[in-house]
C-alpha cells in the first residue's frame, strides 16, 4: 500500500520557527497569509527550490531579514 504524506513547512525567521499553518497551499498563498501576522515575509522573496530538508524530515526557508536602517 502506498501512502502519501504532507511534508510539512517551516519558516525561519532569524532565531523564530513558524509552522505552516495551511501546507497544502501554494508557497506565494502561505507566504501571503503569513504577511498578516508576520511582516517580515512582505520584504523578502521566497520560491519553492529556497526550501531544504532538516534532518526531522521537514522542509525548511529561512528568510533574509533587511538590515535596519540606522541614522549616522
Amino acid at each position: 500500500m502506498l501512502t502519501v504524506k504532507q511534508v510539512e513547512r517551516v519558516f525561519m525567521i532569524g532565531a523564530l520557527e513558524v509552522i505552516d499553518t495551511n501546507p497544502q497551499l501554494a508557497l506565494k498563498d502561505s507566504v501571503r497569509h503569513l504577511s498578516k501576522n508576520y511582516p517580515q515575509f512582505r520584504t523578502t522573496r521566497l520560491y519553492e527550490e529556497d526550501g531544504v530538508f532538516d534532518d526531522k524530515g521537514r522542509l525548511v526557508f529561512t528568510l533574509k531579514l533587511v538590515p535596519p536602517k540606522v541614522n549616522g
